[in-house]
């Protein structure tokens, strides 16, 4: 009997690990995911734009990955939207972003849901060729359907020298007869992951 019991506690054990090995992945829901950057003309006029595509997932090793498709970039003004695409950032030769990440998987795994939460994330952004980390912190809230919500509590501020982009962006405000465009931009994201099938 008592053979029985420990057996059947073992197969209990067994399979509530395979069931959390199971659910560990997330895949990025781009209906309700967002990414949003601002720029500033002239000195003082502020816009927001974003980009449009997303694809991103968390492995169940807590590897995050997000692709942001930069031909996909949205300022609501049709030909700035192309100049930037080829003049800024090139995309024939480079046509994503990539963020990547690494988390504590089993940590958010235990939040209760609609629970709110906030890591420390060490973020590393590829760009055009080149690449950057940002320490931050995001905010994570557990989802009822076991997915998550991040976003970052903070703007991430981009350098586009850091990038190889500070020629791109001069070359925009030459074309737009601007008398100056912002090179650091603050950049936030809200990102929806679902449980992965």
């Amino acid at each position: 009997m008592l053979n029985k019991l420990i057996l059947l506690r073992f197969l209990v054990a067994v399979l509530g690990l395979m069931s959390l090995s199971a659910h560990a992945g997330w895949a990025l829901d781009s209906e309700r995911s967002s990414l949003h950057f601002v720029s500033i003309k002239n000195g003082t006029t502020a816009e927001v734009h974003n980009f449009a595509e997303l694809k991103g997932t968390v492995g169940d090793d807590g590897k995050v990955n997000l692709d942001v498709y930069l031909d996909s970039v949205d300022t609501n003004i049709a030909i700035r939207d192309e100049r930037m695409r080829e003049m800024l950032f090139e995309i024939e030769k480079m046509p994503t972003a990539t963020v990547t990440a690494q988390i504590d998987v089993a940590s958010i795994q235990q939040m209760s849901e609609g629970s709110i939460g906030s890591k420390d994330v060490r973020l590393t952004l590829s760009l055009h060729g080149q690449e950057q980390g940002f320490d931050t912190v995001m905010k994570i809230i557990k989802l009822a359907d076991g997915g998550v919500a991040v976003s970052t509590e903070e703007p991430l501020l981009v350098e586009a020298k850091a990038f190889d982009l500070a020629e791109g962006v001069e070359a925009l405000r030459e074309i737009a007869g601007l008398s100056s465009i912002a090179i650091a931009v603050p950049v936030t994201v809200n990102l929806v992951f679902q449980v992965a099938d």
